[in-house]
């Protein structure tokens, strides 16, 4: 029997009406009546422009995630092993049974109000570098610090890293990459800085954040952004969500990480195929949900 991982998308996966493919399973209202009861406002409408805004994204992209994990658990798909992106990693760990969706969503709702402030406080923006290589993408940053906050923070794949910091200096490493022909230089849709040094202000107020929160050691062991490394246990769970916020994210090494572990199947839990576009140069099958459920 093979391996199966379930791995969660984060920001930048969102999109208009991205709850119409799964609206018409029993499971999803409940969800969307979960979510409206504890925030106050309905989200299937909201359009791309709305689901910009970090603090409104979050608890979205969350929910949505949630439910394709219900889904797939009714129809009796279970992982192996978890991870998920960034704000994936939460879904990945409501999947694990580390915290309700109710305290999940409470969770990801308070970590999104709290990286919006700290872009308010100190701006910043993200940028991909496709069709290049980490060490590259690393002496465009040691270049561009010299102008201010400039990092490496998402290592996706071999060929795709993020770069997050502060406005100036970001702008300025996107002109050198092109200068350096790296093949596609992306701006994100994004509203902080996220998982540079400029998050670290938001480090203690998340923390206390979790403190307040009931959770649990998780079912389903899961890969872990900050380290990609396998955890279960609690405390080492906690830290490491924290240290998540202004450390890089270790994707490509959780991918590899994973197929060590001897997964085989790969399904990407939620919407569009981001992460399974990830895949396509690795040795493993990966599936996106939309496709494993044949959903049009």
């Amino acid at each position: 029997m093979n391996k199966v991982a379930f791995i969660f998308p984060g920001q930048g996966s969102q999109y208009e009406g991205m709850i119409e493919p799964i609206r018409d399973f029993q499971i999803t209202q409940y969800y969307l009546d979960e979510f409206h009861k504890i925030l106050g406002y309905r989200f299937e409408d909201l359009t791309n422009e709305e689901l910009i805004p970090t603090n409104i994204t979050q608890p979205v992209l969350f929910t949505v995630s949630c439910i394709y994990c219900e889904i797939l658990k009714e129809k009796g798909y279970k992982p192996f092993i978890l991870a998920g992106h960034s704000l994936g990693e939460y879904s990945a760990l409501y999947a694990a049974g580390f915290f309700t969706y109710e305290t999940g969503l409470q969770i990801v709702t308070a970590r999104g109000l709290l990286m919006s402030q700290i872009n308010q406080e100190t701006p910043g923006k993200m940028a991909a570098l496709i069709g290049s290589n980490e060490a590259l993408v690393k002496e465009i940053c040691r270049e561009s610090s010299k102008i201010g906050v400039c990092e490496s923070v998402n290592y996706n794949s071999l060929e795709q890293t993020i770069i997050s910091g502060q406005i100036e200096a970001i702008d300025f490493a996107c002109k050198m990459a092109k200068e350096k022909g790296i093949k596609l230089v992306i701006p994100l849709q994004v509203s902080a800085p996220f998982h540079s040094s400029l998050m670290q202000k938001m480090a203690t107020r998340f923390s206390d954040e979790l403190d307040y929160h009931r959770l649990e050691s998780p079912k389903i062991p899961i890969v872990q952004n900050f380290d990609a490394n396998v955890h279960q246990e609690l405390t080492i769970i906690k830290k490491n969500l924290v240290l998540q916020l202004d450390h890089p994210v270790m994707w490509r090494q959780s991918i590899e990480e994973l197929m060590n572990r001897g997964v085989k199947e790969i399904v990407e839990v939620g919407p569009k195929k981001v992460l399974t576009g990830l895949l396509k140069k690795t040795n493993v099958k990966a599936l996106a949900v939309e496709d494993l459920l044949q959903i049009k």
